[in-house]
Order: C-alpha cells, then structure tokens, then sequence
C-alpha cells in the first residue's frame, strides 16, 4: 500500500455484501411477485393503488413519477390479469378510476405480510440497538447513493 492512501478494504467488502443481500432480495422478491403473477413494476402501482385508494391514472402516474404512457401499459396489464378494473369517475366524466379487485387487495395485504414477516426474520432476533445501527447506516447510503 502507497503512503496516505486510506485503506478501503474494509468499505470494499461492506459493499460487496450489500450488492450480495441486495442481489439475494431482489431474487427472492421477484420470485414471490411471479408466482402471483406480478412484476415488481405492477407490484408497485397495485400498492400505491390499494393503499392510496381509486386514483386516476394521472394521479397514480404522478405517485410512481412515471409517465402517463408507462401507466396506461402498467393499468393494462394489472386490469388484464384481475388485480385492478377501470371505472367512470363520479364527477369528472373524461375521467376513469383505477380500482383494486378483491384479488388486489389481498395480492397487496399478502405482500404486506410477506414484508412484515421477512423484517422479523432479518431483525427480529438482533438487539433493538443493533437494529438502529442497520437503520442509520442504511439512511446514509441512501442518501449518499442519492446525492
């Protein structure tokens, strides 16, 4: 090693295990979305959906910061397979609400308890302080990562 260079053997290897845990989630969830028949894209907009209530595509496209266009695709293919259907807004008639299906309500509940569960087994067993360590260190990467 060269004199006055920091030794980052050790950020190294801590970002080599977040791309491994990152890789290992991103596998698993995209697992768990295709059995239902869902894309991680369309698993979004059904969540924000479910949890927003009836929206127009417009609202939703502005929740995802997509485009109109992307919307429409995303509504097309969750209306095509029974999570979401198209109904006349009640006050706006060049307007149409995105609704969620019973199956899309529960797809969203099922994700939601899925996400709960896999926090307790990540975290559950981990002391609280340990916790609020992933915690903090997790928000500056973020925000690291976002800047």
């Amino acid at each position: 090693m060269v004199h006055n260079e920091p030794d980052t053997s050790a950020g190294r290897e801590a970002l080599n295990r977040l791309f491994a845990v990152s890789i290992l989630m991103t596998e698993d969830m995209t697992r768990g979305l295709t059995e239902r028949g869902l894309t991680r894209a369309r698993a979004t907009a059904l969540w924000q959906i479910v949890q927003h209530g009836p929206m127009t595509q417009r609202q939703l496209a502005d929740l995802l910061l997509v485009t109109p266009r992307n919307v429409t695709t995303l509504v097309d293919a969750l209306e095509r397979t029974g999570f979401v259907t198209r109904t006349a807004h009640d006050e706006d008639r060049r307007a149409v609400l995105v609704r969620p299906t019973r199956k899309g309500t529960a797809a969203a509940h099922r994700m939601d308890t899925e996400t709960a569960r896999l926090a307790d087994d990540l975290f559950g067993d981990l002391p609280a302080k340990d916790v609020a360590t992933v915690n903090r260190v997790l928000a500056q990467l973020e925000e690291r990562i976002q800047r």
